[in-house]
C-alpha cells in the first residue's frame, strides 16, 4: 500500500454483519494530546456488543463507495481519475480550516496528483467571513444575502444557481479578485472557469493577461464559462452595468478547475453560517451545483444549529427536511457516497440541546444504516461533550465553546480523513485477501 499506511494514524478496524449486509465498523479514541486509536483487534460478530464505541460505520458492497474506492485507487496508482469530494456544514465549514487540512491528508494519496480550487464563493461581498487560504479583494458597493438568512426565501432576487449566496452591486464599474491557497502555500490555478452571475456579455471581464480565452454562455443563462489556453492562478473580474440593466448585477461565485489528462484531486466545501437542513432545501438549483461539482463523496455535516434551537426544534420536522436534502443530492448525484456526521460536541451546552443532539445522531445512524450510506459519529470520535474540557485547555476549542481554533479543526480532518482513509484500506485488503 505504500503512503496508504501513513494516511490516517491509527483507527482499529472491525468487520461484522448488520442490519443483514456487511459495514465496516471503525471505533477511535481521542486522547489529551492527540487524536489516535488505541484498539488493534478484530472481532467475530458475536463479539461486537463488546467492541469499543463505534466512530464510523462504511457499507462495504455499496456501489458507491465500490466506486469511491476504485476512483482512490487510480489516484494513488497515478492513473488519470479525478477524486472530487464536497462537503456540506456550517460555520465549520466556512472557516475553512477543516478543508485546509483534509486536502494535506489528500494529497497523501496522490503527491503528483494536480488540484483544483473548484467552488470559490462571494463569503467577503456578502459581509461574512472568508474561508482561510482564501483571499478575495473587491472594487464598488457590494450587498449580500445567505441562504440562512430568513429574508433568503422572501426576497424577490432572483438566484440562479445553488450556492446559497448571492453578492449585488448597483455600482456601475465594479471588480472582484480571487486568490486560493494549497496546504503548501502554492497558489491554485485554473484553466476553465465557470461564472455564475446575471451580467451580459458586455458587461463583464476577466483579466488573464496574455492568456487567450473562449467564452461561452452556460445552460439555462446562469453565467458563463470560460476555457483559457493556459492556467491563471489568479481570477480578476470586472463588471460595468450597462446603460438599460434595470436590476443590479447579481454574483454567486465561480467554479475553477483545471483540465487535463492527469490524476486530478478536488475538495469543495459548501458552509454557511447558521445553516439548519432546512436551509438546504431552500437552494432550489442546488441540484445545478451539485451536478457540476460531480463528487464521488458527500460529506453531510449538518444538524448542530438545528439541535441549538431550543424551542423549535422537532425531531421529526428534522428527520423530513434532511430526508428531503438526501433525496433531491441522490437524484442529482445517483453514483456519489454519502458519508452522514453527527454534531460536534459543545461545551457545557443546555440539557435540551444536549438531548436533541443526541435525537439527530440516532437519526443519522439509522438513516444510514437504511439508506446504504456512510455513518461517522463526529461527536464520539472526539470524545463527546465530556472532553470539551480538554480540548479548551489544549486551545482546540474556541472560549464560546462551540467553534473550533485552527489546532482543533485540523483534529476533526485528520479524524474525518483518517476513518475514509481507513476503511477504504479495509475494502482494499479485503479485495486482495480474495485474489488467488
Amino acid at each position: 500500500m505504500g503512503t496508504l499506511a501513513g494516511l490516517a494514524g491509527g483507527f482499529d478496524l472491525i468487520r461484522c454483519a448488520m442490519m443483514g449486509y456487511k459495514r465496516i465498523i471503525i471505533s477511535c479514541t481521542l486522547t489529551a494530546t492527540a487524536a489516535s486509536a488505541v484498539f488493534c483487534q478484530s472481532l467475530p460478530q458475536r463479539g461486537v456488543q463488546t467492541a469499543p464505541a463505534i466512530a464510523a460505520e462504511i457499507p462495504m458492497n455499496s456501489d458507491s463507495f465500490t466506486r469511491l474506492w476504485a476512483t482512490m485507487d487510480s489516484i494513488h496508482h497515478r492513473q488519470a481519475a479525478e477524486l472530487s469530494i464536497l462537503y456540506i456544514g456550517g460555520s465549520h465549514i466556512q472557516a475553512g480550516w477543516i478543508g485546509h487540512f483534509i486536502r494535506e491528508q489528500m494529497t497523501l494519496l496522490g503527491p503528483s496528483a494536480s488540484w483544483s480550487r473548484g467552488l470559490m464563493l462571494p463569503y467577503r461581498l456578502a459581509k461574512t467571513n472568508t474561508p482561510t487560504h482564501f483571499r478575495t479583494e473587491m472594487t464598488g458597493n457590494w450587498t449580500g444575502l445567505r441562504c440562512p438568512q430568513s429574508s433568503w426565501e422572501t426576497s424577490s432576487q432572483v438566484r440562479f444557481n445553488g450556492t446559497g449566496i448571492q453578492a449585488r452591486t448597483a455600482s456601475s464599474l465594479a471588480s472582484i479578485q480571487h486568490v486560493a491557497y494549497l496546504p503548501d502555500s502554492a497558489r491554485f490555478s485554473s484553466n476553465a472557469i465557470d461564472i455564475w452571475t446575471n451580467a451580459r456579455a458586455n458587461e463583464f471581464a476577466i483579466d488573464a493577461g496574455k492568456v487567450g480565452m473562449n467564452i461561452t454562455p452556460l445552460e439555462d443563462e446562469i453565467g458563463w464559462r470560460i476555457a483559457l489556453d493556459a492556467p491563471i492562478d489568479t481570477l480578476r473580474l470586472t463588471f460595468q452595468s450597462s446603460l438599460n440593466r434595470s436590476d443590479p448585477i447579481a454574483y454567486e461565485g465561480l467554479y475553477a478547475s483545471r483540465e487535463g489528462n492527469s490524476p486530478h484531486l478536488v475538495f469543495n466545501e459548501w458552509g454557511h453560517n447558521g445553516l439548519h437542513i432546512a436551509d438546504v432545501n431552500t437552494c432550489s438549483d442546488f441540484s445545478h451545483l451539485i451536478e457540476r461539482m460531480n463528487p464521488d463523496l458527500i460529506i453531510l455535516g449538518i444538524g448542530l444549529n438545528d439541535a441549538m434551537n431550543e424551542g423549535g426544534f422537532k425531531i421529526q420536522s428534522f428527520a423530513t427536511e434532511y430526508s428531503k436534502a438526501i433525496a433531491s443530492i441522490q437524484k442529482t448525484a445517483p453514483l456519489a457516497a454519502l458519508l452522514l456526521l453527527s454534531n460536534t460536541p459543545v461545551h457545557q451546552p443546555s440539557k435540551i440541546a444536549e438531548e436533541q443532539s443526541a435525537r439527530i445522531q440516532s437519526f443519522l445512524q439509522s438513516c444510514a444504516a437504511t439508506g446504504d450510506f456512510g455513518f461517522f459519529d463526529l461527536g464520539m470520535a472526539l470524545g463527546g461533550q465530556k472532553n470539551t474540557a480538554t480540548w479548551l485547555a489544549n486551545d482546540w476549542l474556541q472560549p464560546d465553546g462551540i467553534h473550533y481554533t485552527r489546532e482543533g479543526y485540523g483534529q476533526i480532518a485528520r479524524l474525518l480523513y483518517g476513518a475514509i482513509s481507513q476503511a477504504y484500506q479495509c475494502d482494499f485488503h479485503s479485495r486482495n485477501s480474495n485474489e488467488p
